[in-house]
Protein backbone atom coordinates (compact mmCIF):
# COMPACT_ATOMS: atom_id res chain seq x y z
CA UNK A 1 0.00 0.00 0.00
CA UNK A 2 1.33 3.38 -0.66
CA UNK A 3 -0.21 6.18 1.31
CA UNK A 4 -0.12 9.06 -0.98
CA UNK A 5 -2.21 11.41 2.51
CA UNK A 6 -3.46 11.17 5.52
CA UNK A 7 -5.68 13.90 6.26
CA UNK A 8 -6.92 14.04 10.13
CA UNK A 9 -8.82 17.52 10.25
CA UNK A 10 -10.94 16.55 7.12
CA UNK A 11 -11.24 12.82 7.75
CA UNK A 12 -10.01 11.70 4.52
CA UNK A 13 -6.72 9.27 3.39
CA UNK A 14 -5.40 8.83 -0.64
CA UNK A 15 -3.96 5.95 -1.43
CA UNK A 16 -2.96 3.69 -4.16
CA UNK A 17 -3.21 -0.34 -3.55
CA UNK A 18 -0.61 -2.69 -4.58
CA UNK A 19 -1.75 -6.43 -4.20
CA UNK A 20 -4.85 -7.98 -3.08
CA UNK A 21 -3.92 -8.08 0.52
CA UNK A 22 -4.45 -4.10 0.02
CA UNK A 23 -7.91 -4.56 -0.99
CA UNK A 24 -8.41 -6.94 1.88
CA UNK A 25 -7.07 -4.17 4.45
CA UNK A 26 -9.38 -1.22 2.39
CA UNK A 27 -12.47 -3.92 2.39
CA UNK A 28 -11.85 -3.74 6.37
CA UNK A 29 -11.75 -0.17 6.43
CA UNK A 30 -13.99 1.43 4.14
CA UNK A 31 -18.16 2.18 5.70
CA UNK A 32 -21.56 2.57 4.97
CA UNK A 33 -21.66 6.12 3.86
CA UNK A 34 -18.02 6.97 2.74
CA UNK A 35 -17.16 8.78 0.32
CA UNK A 36 -14.95 7.17 -2.41
CA UNK A 37 -13.26 8.75 -5.35
CA UNK A 38 -11.60 7.40 -8.05
CA UNK A 39 -11.59 7.10 -11.81
CA UNK A 40 -14.27 4.79 -13.31
CA UNK A 41 -16.07 3.74 -16.71
CA UNK A 42 -19.15 4.41 -16.80
CA UNK A 43 -21.79 3.54 -19.96
CA UNK A 44 -23.24 6.90 -21.79
CA UNK A 45 -26.39 6.52 -23.33
CA UNK A 46 -26.54 7.72 -27.17
CA UNK A 47 -28.03 11.20 -27.04
CA UNK A 48 -29.06 10.46 -31.12
CA UNK A 49 -31.17 7.46 -32.07
CA UNK A 50 -29.14 4.72 -33.75
CA UNK A 51 -25.81 6.38 -31.98
CA UNK A 52 -23.76 3.40 -29.70
CA UNK A 53 -23.58 3.49 -26.29
CA UNK A 54 -20.24 4.31 -25.60
CA UNK A 55 -17.97 4.38 -22.02
CA UNK A 56 -16.56 6.42 -20.58
CA UNK A 57 -13.34 7.54 -18.23
CA UNK A 58 -15.00 9.73 -15.41
CA UNK A 59 -13.84 11.01 -12.03
CA UNK A 60 -16.60 9.78 -9.92
CA UNK A 61 -17.53 10.36 -5.94
CA UNK A 62 -19.89 7.38 -4.83
CA UNK A 63 -21.78 7.14 -1.42
CA UNK A 64 -20.64 4.27 -0.44
CA UNK A 65 -23.74 1.35 0.26
CA UNK A 66 -22.09 -2.05 -0.27
CA UNK A 67 -18.38 -3.40 -1.13
CA UNK A 68 -17.29 -7.07 -2.48
CA UNK A 69 -13.89 -8.26 -2.39
CA UNK A 70 -13.05 -10.57 -5.23
CA UNK A 71 -9.80 -12.51 -5.05
CA UNK A 72 -10.53 -14.10 -8.08
CA UNK A 73 -10.63 -11.15 -10.41
CA UNK A 74 -8.08 -8.99 -7.92
CA UNK A 75 -10.28 -6.33 -7.54
CA UNK A 76 -12.94 -4.45 -4.56
CA UNK A 77 -15.90 -3.42 -5.72
CA UNK A 78 -17.04 -0.40 -3.99
CA UNK A 79 -21.54 -0.04 -4.64
CA UNK A 80 -22.98 3.24 -3.93
CA UNK A 81 -24.67 6.19 -5.32
CA UNK A 82 -23.16 9.14 -7.75
CA UNK A 83 -22.99 12.26 -5.22
CA UNK A 84 -20.03 14.20 -8.02
CA UNK A 85 -17.13 13.94 -9.93
CA UNK A 86 -16.23 15.31 -13.48
CA UNK A 87 -16.88 16.15 -15.97
CA UNK A 88 -20.07 17.02 -14.60
CA UNK A 89 -21.95 16.72 -17.89
CA UNK A 90 -21.20 13.12 -18.16
CA UNK A 91 -22.23 12.18 -14.71
CA UNK A 92 -26.19 11.28 -13.80
CA UNK A 93 -26.63 12.34 -9.87
CA UNK A 94 -28.45 9.64 -7.73
CA UNK A 95 -28.08 6.80 -9.86
CA UNK A 96 -26.24 3.61 -8.69
CA UNK A 97 -22.80 2.89 -10.03
CA UNK A 98 -19.48 0.48 -8.75
CA UNK A 99 -16.46 1.59 -8.95
CA UNK A 100 -13.78 -1.07 -9.06
CA UNK A 101 -10.66 -0.71 -7.10
CA UNK A 102 -7.39 -2.73 -8.65
CA UNK A 103 -4.14 -2.60 -7.22
CA UNK A 104 -2.21 0.37 -8.21
CA UNK A 105 -5.43 2.63 -8.77
CA UNK A 106 -5.07 5.39 -6.78
CA UNK A 107 -8.55 6.41 -4.71
CA UNK A 108 -9.84 8.82 -1.91
CA UNK A 109 -11.65 7.94 1.24
CA UNK A 110 -13.74 10.50 3.42
CA UNK A 111 -14.94 9.36 6.20
CA UNK A 112 -17.76 10.86 9.32
CA UNK A 113 -14.72 10.47 11.32
CA UNK A 114 -11.45 8.91 10.48
CA UNK A 115 -10.66 6.67 13.35
CA UNK A 116 -7.03 5.91 14.68
CA UNK A 117 -7.26 1.64 14.31
CA UNK A 118 -8.02 2.23 11.05
CA UNK A 119 -4.84 4.74 10.31
CA UNK A 120 -2.29 2.32 12.44
CA UNK A 121 -3.90 0.22 9.86
CA UNK A 122 -3.38 1.93 6.88
CA UNK A 123 0.35 2.07 8.32
CA UNK A 124 0.63 -1.45 8.35
CA UNK A 125 -0.25 -2.22 5.26
CA UNK A 126 2.52 0.17 3.84
CA UNK A 127 5.27 -1.54 6.29
CA UNK A 128 4.15 -4.92 4.81
CA UNK A 129 4.52 -3.61 1.33
CA UNK A 130 7.67 -3.86 1.70
CA UNK A 131 7.74 -7.75 3.01
CA UNK A 132 9.31 -10.20 1.04
CA UNK A 133 7.54 -13.01 -0.97
CA UNK A 134 7.68 -16.06 1.25
CA UNK A 135 6.36 -19.22 0.38
CA UNK A 136 6.49 -22.21 3.34
CA UNK A 137 7.03 -25.80 2.47
CA UNK A 138 6.18 -28.68 4.76
CA UNK A 139 7.16 -31.81 3.98
CA UNK A 140 8.45 -35.37 5.04
CA UNK A 141 9.37 -38.44 2.64
CA UNK A 142 6.13 -39.34 1.22
CA UNK A 143 4.53 -36.05 1.08
CA UNK A 144 4.86 -32.04 0.28
CA UNK A 145 2.48 -28.53 0.84
CA UNK A 146 3.13 -25.70 -0.39
CA UNK A 147 1.52 -22.22 0.96
CA UNK A 148 2.46 -18.55 0.22
CA UNK A 149 2.25 -16.23 3.51
CA UNK A 150 -0.12 -13.51 3.20
CA UNK A 151 -1.82 -10.68 5.10
CA UNK A 152 -5.07 -12.35 5.02
CA UNK A 153 -3.92 -15.97 5.44
CA UNK A 154 -2.15 -18.58 3.88
CA UNK A 155 -2.38 -19.06 -0.02
CA UNK A 156 -2.41 -22.55 -0.89
CA UNK A 157 0.17 -23.40 -4.11
CA UNK A 158 -0.01 -27.04 -4.27
CA UNK A 159 0.55 -30.56 -2.84
CA UNK A 160 3.25 -33.03 -3.96
CA UNK A 161 3.42 -36.56 -3.65
CA UNK A 162 6.63 -38.38 -3.12
CA UNK A 163 5.70 -41.76 -4.71
CA UNK A 164 7.66 -45.12 -4.24
CA UNK A 165 11.18 -43.67 -5.78
CA UNK A 166 10.76 -40.28 -2.77
CA UNK A 167 10.74 -43.09 0.24
CA UNK A 168 12.94 -45.09 -1.16
CA UNK A 169 15.67 -42.31 -2.13
CA UNK A 170 18.04 -42.48 1.15
CA UNK A 171 18.46 -46.33 1.47
CA UNK A 172 19.73 -45.94 -2.71
CA UNK A 173 21.15 -42.95 -3.10
CA UNK A 174 24.61 -42.12 -4.35
CA UNK A 175 26.49 -39.07 -4.86
CA UNK A 176 25.23 -37.06 -8.27
CA UNK A 177 22.00 -39.07 -8.31
CA UNK A 178 18.91 -37.86 -8.89
CA UNK A 179 16.23 -37.86 -6.34
CA UNK A 180 12.85 -37.02 -8.61
CA UNK A 181 10.50 -36.39 -5.34
CA UNK A 182 12.66 -33.68 -4.45
CA UNK A 183 13.41 -32.16 -8.09
CA UNK A 184 9.76 -32.35 -8.25
CA UNK A 185 9.84 -29.75 -5.73
CA UNK A 186 12.67 -27.61 -7.05
CA UNK A 187 10.56 -27.03 -10.05
CA UNK A 188 7.42 -25.81 -7.68
CA UNK A 189 9.59 -23.39 -5.86
CA UNK A 190 10.84 -22.37 -9.30
CA UNK A 191 7.58 -21.61 -10.97
CA UNK A 192 6.01 -20.05 -7.37
CA UNK A 193 9.13 -17.64 -7.43
CA UNK A 194 9.77 -16.60 -3.81
CA UNK A 195 12.05 -14.44 -2.12
CA UNK A 196 12.09 -16.41 1.08
CA UNK A 197 11.63 -20.09 1.53
CA UNK A 198 10.91 -21.68 4.75
CA UNK A 199 11.12 -25.47 4.84
CA UNK A 200 9.79 -27.32 7.62
CA UNK A 201 9.04 -31.08 8.78
CA UNK A 202 9.39 -33.85 10.98
CA UNK A 203 12.38 -36.33 10.41
CA UNK A 204 15.50 -36.10 8.18
CA UNK A 205 13.66 -35.53 5.33
CA UNK A 206 14.05 -31.98 4.95
CA UNK A 207 17.87 -32.20 6.06
CA UNK A 208 17.96 -34.26 2.75
CA UNK A 209 16.59 -31.59 0.99
CA UNK A 210 19.16 -28.90 2.10
CA UNK A 211 21.93 -30.66 1.25
CA UNK A 212 20.63 -31.81 -2.27
CA UNK A 213 20.18 -28.51 -3.00
CA UNK A 214 23.46 -27.91 -1.99
CA UNK A 215 25.19 -30.18 -4.13
CA UNK A 216 22.96 -29.12 -7.17
CA UNK A 217 24.42 -25.52 -6.62
CA UNK A 218 21.16 -23.76 -6.00
CA UNK A 219 21.20 -20.90 -4.00
CA UNK A 220 18.06 -19.71 -2.17
CA UNK A 221 17.09 -17.81 0.62
CA UNK A 222 15.82 -20.57 2.84
CA UNK A 223 15.24 -22.18 6.35
CA UNK A 224 15.10 -25.22 7.39
CA UNK A 225 13.21 -26.05 10.44
CA UNK A 226 11.67 -28.94 12.83
CA UNK A 227 7.98 -29.09 13.00
CA UNK A 228 5.96 -32.20 14.29
CA UNK A 229 3.10 -32.14 11.30
CA UNK A 230 2.89 -32.62 7.45
CA UNK A 231 0.04 -31.20 5.28
CA UNK A 232 -2.48 -28.30 6.30
CA UNK A 233 -2.14 -29.70 10.01
CA UNK A 234 1.80 -28.85 9.43
CA UNK A 235 1.37 -24.87 7.82
CA UNK A 236 -0.87 -24.20 10.36
CA UNK A 237 1.70 -25.44 13.23
CA UNK A 238 4.64 -23.64 11.30
CA UNK A 239 2.49 -20.12 11.46
CA UNK A 240 1.83 -20.53 15.27
CA UNK A 241 5.34 -21.96 16.26
CA UNK A 242 7.45 -18.76 16.47
CA UNK A 243 9.81 -19.87 14.41
CA UNK A 244 8.50 -17.73 11.84
CA UNK A 245 8.66 -14.46 14.31
CA UNK A 246 12.06 -14.44 13.88
CA UNK A 247 12.19 -14.87 9.60
CA UNK A 248 9.37 -12.61 8.95
CA UNK A 249 9.09 -10.48 11.54
CA UNK A 250 6.48 -7.99 10.28
CA UNK A 251 3.69 -10.25 9.33
CA UNK A 252 0.40 -9.89 10.70
CA UNK A 253 -0.49 -13.34 10.67
CA UNK A 254 2.27 -14.75 12.87
CA UNK A 255 2.04 -11.87 15.73
CA UNK A 256 -1.94 -12.35 15.56
CA UNK A 257 -1.11 -16.65 16.19
CA UNK A 258 0.97 -16.15 18.96
CA UNK A 259 -1.28 -13.91 21.10
CA UNK A 260 -4.19 -16.03 20.07
CA UNK A 261 -1.96 -19.32 21.36
CA UNK A 262 -1.43 -16.99 24.45
CA UNK A 263 -4.71 -15.92 24.88
CA UNK A 264 -5.88 -20.09 25.17
CA UNK A 265 -2.81 -20.26 27.29
CA UNK A 266 -4.35 -17.80 29.95
CA UNK A 267 -7.81 -19.22 29.80
CA UNK A 268 -6.77 -22.50 30.82
CA UNK A 269 -5.40 -21.31 34.14
CA UNK A 270 -7.34 -21.23 37.05
CA UNK A 271 -6.52 -17.16 37.57
CA UNK A 272 -5.36 -16.66 33.29
CA UNK A 273 -4.88 -12.94 32.52
CA UNK A 274 -7.99 -13.20 29.56
CA UNK A 275 -11.59 -12.30 29.30
CA UNK A 276 -13.34 -13.97 26.22
CA UNK A 277 -16.46 -12.88 24.79
CA UNK A 278 -18.36 -9.17 24.48
CA UNK A 279 -19.38 -9.27 28.11
CA UNK A 280 -16.54 -10.12 30.46
CA UNK A 281 -13.95 -7.73 27.24
CA UNK A 282 -16.30 -4.68 28.00
CA UNK A 283 -16.03 -5.67 31.67
CA UNK A 284 -11.96 -5.54 31.82
CA UNK A 285 -11.91 -2.57 29.37
CA UNK A 286 -13.79 -0.66 32.25
CA UNK A 287 -11.68 -2.01 34.55
CA UNK A 288 -8.90 -0.81 32.76
CA UNK A 289 -6.98 -4.46 32.19
CA UNK A 290 -6.85 -4.83 28.95
CA UNK A 291 -3.26 -5.12 27.46
CA UNK A 292 -3.68 -6.97 23.80
CA UNK A 293 -7.40 -6.46 22.49
CA UNK A 294 -7.94 -9.27 20.00
CA UNK A 295 -11.05 -8.59 17.89
CA UNK A 296 -11.79 -10.81 14.42
CA UNK A 297 -12.68 -8.96 11.55
CA UNK A 298 -15.78 -10.90 11.20
CA UNK A 299 -17.10 -9.47 15.19
CA UNK A 300 -16.10 -5.73 13.64
CA UNK A 301 -18.41 -5.77 10.19
CA UNK A 302 -20.97 -7.31 12.45
CA UNK A 303 -20.67 -5.31 15.54
CA UNK A 304 -19.46 -2.02 14.37
CA UNK A 305 -20.54 0.15 16.71
CA UNK A 306 -20.05 -1.76 19.68
CA UNK A 307 -16.60 -2.84 17.89
CA UNK A 308 -15.60 0.47 17.53
CA UNK A 309 -16.74 1.71 21.14
CA UNK A 310 -14.25 -0.93 22.67
CA UNK A 311 -11.30 -0.15 19.95
CA UNK A 312 -11.59 3.59 20.77
CA UNK A 313 -11.49 3.06 24.50
CA UNK A 314 -8.44 0.28 24.24
CA UNK A 315 -6.52 2.68 22.44
CA UNK A 316 -7.30 5.48 24.85
CA UNK A 317 -5.98 3.40 27.92
CA UNK A 318 -3.13 2.56 25.89
CA UNK A 319 -3.68 -1.19 25.04
CA UNK A 320 -2.96 -2.44 21.79
CA UNK A 321 -5.37 -3.55 19.43
CA UNK A 322 -5.39 -6.37 17.30
CA UNK A 323 -7.98 -7.29 14.12
CA UNK A 324 -7.60 -10.32 13.42
CA UNK A 325 -8.67 -11.91 10.02
CA UNK A 326 -11.37 -14.94 10.14
CA UNK A 327 -9.96 -16.57 6.94
CA UNK A 328 -6.59 -18.18 8.82
CA UNK A 329 -6.93 -20.29 12.15
CA UNK A 330 -6.25 -17.73 14.72
CA UNK A 331 -9.57 -15.80 13.67
CA UNK A 332 -11.67 -18.66 13.55
CA UNK A 333 -10.37 -19.78 16.99
CA UNK A 334 -12.04 -16.39 17.81
CA UNK A 335 -15.09 -16.69 16.74
CA UNK A 336 -15.20 -20.05 18.24
CA UNK A 337 -15.26 -18.08 21.84
CA UNK A 338 -17.58 -15.03 20.23
CA UNK A 339 -15.06 -13.02 18.09
CA UNK A 340 -13.38 -10.79 20.57
CA UNK A 341 -11.43 -11.46 23.63
CA UNK A 342 -8.43 -9.59 25.52
CA UNK A 343 -5.36 -10.67 27.19
CA UNK A 344 -4.96 -8.13 30.60
CA UNK A 345 -2.73 -6.65 32.54
CA UNK A 346 -4.11 -8.21 35.92
CA UNK A 347 -6.57 -11.03 36.11
CA UNK A 348 -9.91 -10.26 37.38
CA UNK A 349 -12.55 -12.05 39.43
CA UNK A 350 -15.50 -12.86 37.02
CA UNK A 351 -19.21 -13.45 39.00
Amino acid sequence: MKILKIDRKENTFSVIPDNLDDLWHLERIIEKNDVVSAKTERKIKAIEEGTKTTKESIFMQVKAERLEFHESSGSLRVMGVIIGGSPIELLEINAHHTIDIEPGKELKVRKKLLKNYQIVRLEKAEKSAGRVRTLLVVLDDEECEFALLKEFGLERKGRISAGKQGKRFKEIRGKGMENPYFEKIIAKVKEVGPEKIIFAGPGFTKSNLEKYVKEKGIKWSAHFEQINSVGVTGLNELVKSGIMEKIVAETQIVKESILVEKLFEEIGKEKGFAAIGKDDVEKAIDAGSVKNLLMCDVFLLENREIAENMLEKVEALAGEVHIVSGKHESGQKLIGIGGVAALLRFPLKWK
